[in-house]
């Protein structure tokens, strides 16, 4: 059974990448290869969709009432919502970076998650259940299960080596960035630094030059020490 839900987790998470590839190359006109990871697979949808089955195999198995078409859109359209804050989340903490953005979209929290895209993966969780679920319980069916258990061998092997690929190539570059970071911070430090000296040095060279100025008219005279007060409060700020 857990090779089975393995399987379809790869599945669904191969068609999620195809449809959110295609969805994002049309938008945006240039090839976007959607998805976390480098393979060709975007995890999200295959653990929404696993959910579901596994929702669906214990109502099964237990002979507990089938849900009404509108309780399957709800259970999605919350379901999906949480699942996508709380993997965005996830995400931005451990990366600093994030996958999809939702700020144009209305009804949306922290760019995150969004009302249209909910409902849209609650719309899909309708097919999962009344279209997709019945399909492939009838397919496994046919198949023999030491063919899905080797099917999940290799996928687990491939997912692994994506997955340790991904994960080492995000924090080389997540440290890469930082010591990019702390490189501009410190010659920023320096000429802030610089500025700061040069400014110093230049208004006492002003102040030694206008000390030196003698003024005839007391007018003069009361300018002239005005000037020196600004200077010098200026270069003690």
């Amino acid at each position: 059974m857990i090779n089975k839900y393995f399987v379809e987790f790869i599945i669904f998470s191969f068609l999620g990448w195809v449809w959110e590839t295609i969805y994002c190359t049309i938008c945006n006109k240039k090839w976007e290869n959607r998805g976390f990871l480098f393979g060709t697979v975007c995890p999200i949808y295959g653990v929404g969709s696993i959910a579901a089955f596994i929702m669906l195999d214990i109502i099964k198995l237990n002979n507990l009432p089938a849900l009404t078409w509108w309780q399957i859109f709800l259970i999605g359209l919350l379901g999906s919502a949480v699942l996508e804050y709380s993997t965005s989340l996830l995400l931005e903490k451990l990366f600093h970076a994030y996958w999809w953005d939702y700020s144009n979209m209305p009804f949306n929290i922290n760019g995150r998650i969004c009302v249209p895209a909910s409902i849209g993966f609650a719309l899909v969780g309708l097919l999962i259940v009344f279209v997709i679920y019945p399909f492939f319980e009838y397919v496994s069916t046919l198949i023999m299960p030491i063919f899905i258990d080797i099917a999940a061998f290799i996928f687990l092997i491939l997912f692994t080596v994506d997955m340790t690929l991904t994960i080492s190539s995000l924090t080389d570059i997540q440290r890469k960035i930082e010591a990019i970071d702390d490189n501009i911070n410190l010659h920023m430090g320096d000429i802030i630094e610089n500025i700061y000296v040069n400014s110093t040095n230049l208004s006492k060279k002003a102040i030694a030059r206008i000390s030196g100025v003698r003024f005839k008219k007391s007018t003069h005279t009361t300018l002239y020490k005005k000037l020196i007060e600004k200077i010098q409060k200026h270069n003690i700020k």
